[in-house]
């Protein structure tokens, strides 16, 4: 009778044993688990401070520009940023859908943060010292260049004006093409015709009647950018039907523009 107890009191102290020793190894793996918790943690948190310093990407006039500062006003962008004049200037951010112009609220505060896109726009036509106010392809390309794109006549056809462009939205963004505009005398009472790309982009549609994106796709009307410019063009005839109640600024033409890409 005493071994029968003296081997049932071993056995339960075995198990007992067994049973300590398993709660150690929940007890150890569950300190792991909590070190290694800890550790993610501080990770996180180190990443977060990352993200809080970190620099907003944005693009002004179609270039690349970075900040830490997460709020700008427009007048530092065009300054810092632009190195321009915020006296004779003032921005626009471009969205998908619209545009935010920014004109007299220079120094109102934007949240910034990465991809913003931004334009710097001149105040357009001044008066000239004893002269008459500057209008037609003067007015168009200056304020062209002061967005940050680079106009060009074509040789014998002032009015005829090329530059480079990055499409910006829609199915061809990214894509580098040429644009034309033939900019009448009288601008910005009326808009330029156009656009001419180049290279053909869409099919030649003539038919108006298709709509856009599709229809009223010429080619013979591009001749004097294809003989002047050289390359292929065609012309794309849409008019810009908000004109009259626009600012009618070289801006708000580029929108349109922005806009007919957006839409392919």
């Amino acid at each position: 009778m005493e071994v029968y107890m003296e081997e049932q009191e071993f056995h339960e102290a075995e198990a007992h044993l067994k049973r300590a020793e398993a709660d150690i190894a929940v007890a150890r793996d569950a300190e792991s688990a909590a070190e290694k918790e800890v550790s993610e943690a501080i990770h996180e948190i180190e990443e977060a401070e990352k993200h809080h310093h970190h620099e907003i990407h944005f693009e002004l006039d179609g270039e690349p520009f970075e900040t830490k500062k997460h709020e700008l006003t427009p007048n530092q962008i065009i300054s810092e940023f632009g190195k321009k004049n915020p006296a004779d200037h003032y921005l626009v951010q471009i969205l998908p859908d619209k545009t935010i112009s920014y004109k007299d609220k220079g120094n109102e505060s934007i949240k910034m943060h990465d991809c913003m896109n931004f334009q710097i726009v001149s105040t357009g036509p001044k008066p000239v010292s004893q002269g008459p106010i500057i209008t037609g392809v003067a007015v168009f390309t200056e304020g062209l260049r002061g967005m940050g794109l680079d106009p060009k006549p074509l040789p014998n056809l002032p009015d005829h004006i090329v530059m480079d462009y990055v499409v910006q939205s829609g199915r061809f963004a990214g894509r580098s093409v040429r644009l034309g505009f033939v900019v009448p005398p009288d601008f910005p009472m009326t808009t330029p015709t156009g656009p001419y790309v180049s290279p053909h982009v869409l099919p030649i549609h003539p038919n108006s009647d298709v709509g856009h994106p599709l229809g009223g796709v010429h080619e013979s009307q591009a001749a004097p950018f294809r003989q002047g410019a050289g390359g292929d063009w065609q012309y794309w005839s849409r008019p810009f039907p908000e004109w009259a109640t626009s600012k009618k600024t070289p801006s708000s033409y580029m929108s349109h523009i922005y806009r007919l890409w957006e839409t392919q």
